[in-house]
């Protein structure tokens, strides 16, 4: 009989209780996740336009308004509550990063999955100057008062 391998378990305090977390993945109620998704599936718009996996569609957006259910919503600035990427992904997480900002921590919703580019490399040629040197100049060219000598180390 094969061993079965036991899920890692976490532990989990939001507050005075303490939730057991299991890694693994459940639906409810012998549900598929397809099933899952035919009834819980969502279009999400998204303004992160770098990423391979916005799109936009001719002719397609919603406005800030319609998306909180509010027809009476009158932006300041209309261009800022127009829609128009659309994330194509199947699957999409979503994660607060952190930040400090007066001396208040803030957590903001961000997505987990987001790439902006096809590859994973960064284009270094980005780096360069128009005449193909590195922005910075070359470590070649330090006169010897800018380099180690003049600290004393060799």
């Amino acid at each position: 009989m094969p061993k079965i391998e036991k899920p890692s378990t976490f532990y989990m305090s939001p507050g005075k209780k303490s939730k057991e977390v299991t890694y693994e993945d459940r639906f409810p109620a012998d549900m598929t996740f397809e099933e899952f998704k035919k009834q819980h599936g969502v279009v999400v718009w998204c303004k992160y336009y770098d990423c391979v996996n916005n799109e936009q569609f001719e002719d397609t957006q919603r406005t800030t308004g319609t998306i909180r259910k509010n027809s009476h919503y009158k932006p300041i600035s209309e261009r800022e509550h127009v829609w128009k990427g659309v994330c194509t992904r199947d699957e999409i997480a979503i994660d607060f990063k952190e930040f400090f900002s007066a001396g208040a921590k803030f957590k903001v919703p961000a997505c987990f999955v987001a790439a902006t580019n096809k590859t994973g490399y960064m284009d270094f040629s980005k780096l360069l100057q128009s005449d193909g040197s590195p922005y910075g100049g070359n470590i070649d060219s330090q006169t010897p008062e800018h380099g180690t000598e003049a600290f004393g180390v060799h």
